[in-house]
């Protein structure tokens, strides 16, 4: 996986394009980033991305991340907001 940071190297998406029919992209734009490969050949991206040393730092930067949120709760925070958005239309 080719990682671009944008801030540092601001290529057109025909270029970004260039490289992602070749190996799967990691853009990196401040603290967001986004991935681009190629939509018709998944068992080669997975391949490729599981084979990356550089999609293995960013899956391990995100581990380092610890809090935790079970799906549960975010499911009722959000019920939660939308009631009370809600009641205070009615």
């Amino acid at each position: 996986m080719k990682t671009i940071d944008l801030a540092k190297e601001p290529l057109g998406l025909s270029r970004i394009f260039s490289f992602a029919r070749m190996e799967p992209v990691l853009l990196v734009m401040g603290e967001e980033e986004f991935v681009l490969s190629r939509a018709d050949d998944f068992e080669a991206e997975v391949e490729a991305i599981s084979n990356s040393p550089n999609f293995q730092k960013f899956l391990d930067s995100r581990m380092k991340c610890k809090a935790r949120f079970a799906i549960e709760d975010i499911e009722k925070e959000v019920d939660d907001e939308l009631q009370a958005e809600s009641d205070t239309l009615h």
